[in-house]
């Protein structure tokens, strides 16, 4: 989860009283963010991803405002009617989409509050930008530029300007291969012919995105005109990112102004209309609490509300991107109300609980693996049909998927462990070796059962080196026939992403549970490795049903 320095003294001030450190180290917390005091005035907090409004110093005083009862009810942001344009030029459609705009005006800009926003723009870059994959955000100086401005693809070596932290104009080329965010970010634009860059009116290059910007529209302190921008390849994360920005930036007694962006005006700042059913919220908490006392502690979590009719109207700040349900709007008039003053109950339920067999089966097998000298990996069950067949050599075959995912990172639930251990080799690479890493997880496995899928639970493991071969991950599996007093055989398999001459599928008696070989030279080039690999996977379940029985 992303970590914020803050200054307690600045958030006092913000709040508008001195908040006691044992009421951030006992309530502070509900409302998903962690206070851990460092030296003197310096606090370490800790955010829940869903709420990157609380990325700022800004942004928690206005949420504990409410919370902890110094102005409740929802904040208004107003933007005025602005004259700065930006067009949107058709060649960024394939690259990067999308761009959303403000202007904050009369802000009195310290250093310290520079580096609070520069704080919350590197933690939404790390965080919803997908390491600026997803998003990027450029604060600019405007009085150093001349709008309207353009934003379009260049070609590298067309365009050139002096970058942050640079003493001269470089080709965007060039930036990407010598500037050091140029380096850290390239892999972003690898597969592009063209690069998105934001324009003034006099042809001057004012962003790189999602690289950085020029040194000529550096904000620093004394800077009073702020023009904001943010590109991207999802449009609502790009708006609801702008949003958290302009309204954390007014929090400092600016005012946003408005722009045109191929005609729409932005940021949009008013609330979304939400409606809260009392009895349905009663019946979801369990708690009894009336309608005027559902309204008092939305309040407290800065929302607008009254009661229309049979329902609770409810105004959700701009800001707040993880409203998507009554649920949510539940579980904050909960928060609200305090957790700790929720009255515990045993459930009716005539049943007795007790673990299922595997899970057990499964810690004898992670302890085994562990004596091998593997490290063991929690990876996402989250995957994409590129991981888990494409750059297997596999052909592709009906999985769990997303219908409307928000990434393509992650648009399916794996059906199986390997492609996820291929992965953290990929990000190990850097790493000394030879690397064993291992895991003992859930797949998803479509079948005839209500859902249409059940969960699996497989092992995989898997071993890379100079000279790691189809030796040393059998010689591991023989350790786990040994300590679980069971006899494998492995017959010639298929191959698949496996070397076809040093591979095998494995056998439980007439039972198929696995498969074990070297991966193809193929599939070690798909993922980008350099050194061999080779690896196993058992279903664990169809192996404890075998033992069983």
């Amino acid at each position: 989860m992303p970590h914020v320095k803050i200054d307690k003294r600045e958030f006092d001030e913000l709040v508008g009283r001195e908040v006691d450190e044992e009421l951030l180290y006992e309530k502070a917390s509900f409302l998903g963010v962690h206070w851990n005091h460092e030296e003197g005035p310096e606090w370490d907090v800790e955010v829940y991803p869903n709420r990157p409004d609380l990325l700022s110093v800004e942004g928690l005083a206005r949420a504990y405002r409410g919370f902890f009862g110094v102005k409740t009810g929802s904040e208004s942001y107003t933007p005025s009617g602005g004259s700065i344009e930006v067009d949107i030029d058709s060649s960024v459609e394939e690259v990067r989409p999308h761009i959303a705009c403000a202007v904050v005006r009369d802000v009195d800009v310290s250093e310290k509050i520079l580096n609070g926003w520069i704080q919350l723009q590197e933690k939404l870059h790390e965080s919803m930008g997908r390491k600026r994959d997803k998003l990027a955000i450029g604060l600019h100086d405007l009085g150093q530029v001349e709008p309207p401005f353009t934003y379009r693809a260049v070609e590298p070596d067309r365009v050139s300007f002096t970058p942050l932290e640079h003493d001269r104009e470089m080709q965007l080329g060039e930036i990407l291969d010598e500037h050091e965010k140029g380096q850290e970010y390239a892999w972003i634009l690898e597969d592009e012919d063209r690069y998105p860059v934001i324009e003034d009116s006099e042809g001057r290059v004012i962003s790189f995105p999602p690289i950085i910007n020029n040194q000529l529209t550096e904000v620093t302190a004394g800077t009073s005109d702020i023009f904001i921008d943010v590109t991207g390849k999802d449009r609502r994360t790009v708006l609801k990112v702008l949003n958290i920005l302009t309204t954390a930036l007014s929090e400092r007694g600016g005012y946003v102004e408005t722009v045109l962006v191929n005609g729409e005006e932005m940021p949009d700042l008013e609330p979304d209309e939400w409606k809260l059913d009392p009895e349905y919220f009663r019946d979801i908490s369990g708690l009894e609490l009336d309608d005027s006392q559902i309204i008092e502690r939305l309040e407290k979590m800065k929302f607008g509300a009254e009661k229309k009719n049979d329902a609770i109207e409810v105004r959700v700040p701009a800001y707040r991107n993880d409203v998507m349900h009554q649920y949510d709007l539940i579980e904050d008039v909960v928060i609200a109300h305090g957790y700790d003053n929720i009255e515990p109950e045993i459930p009716e339920i005539d049943q007795v609980a007790e673990e299922r067999p595997v899970e057990d089966y499964t810690r004898i097998m992670r302890d085994i693996l562990q004596g091998t000298g593997a490290l063991e990996t929690h990876t996402y069950v989250l995957s994409n049909r590129e991981k888990l067949f494409h750059r297997m050599n596999l052909e592709g075959e009906e999985i769990a998927e997303m219908s409307n995912a928000l990434t393509e990172d992650y648009t399916a639930v794996r059906n199986w462990l390997l492609p996820s251990l291929m992965n953290v080799l990929r990000r190990n690479r850097h790493r000394s070796y030879p690397q064993k890493f291992f895991e003992v997880a859930d797949v998803s496995v479509l079948d005839d059962s209500a859902t249409g899928a059940s969960n699996r639970r497989k092992l995989a493991y898997v071993h890379s080196g100079n000279s790691a071969d189809y030796t040393d991950v059998r010689q591991v599996l023989q350790v786990l026939e040994r300590d679980l007093g069971v006899e494998f055989r492995i017959d010639s398999g298929s191959g698949n992403c496996f070397d076809p001459e040093r591979s095998g599928d494995i056998y439980l008696g007439e039972e198929k549970i696995g498969i074990i070989g070297e991966f193809s030279s193929s599939v070690i080039e798909n993922w980008d490795l350099d050194r061999g690999v080779a690896g196993f996977e058992l279903d664990v379940e169809k192996l404890l049903e075998i033992i069983r029985n």
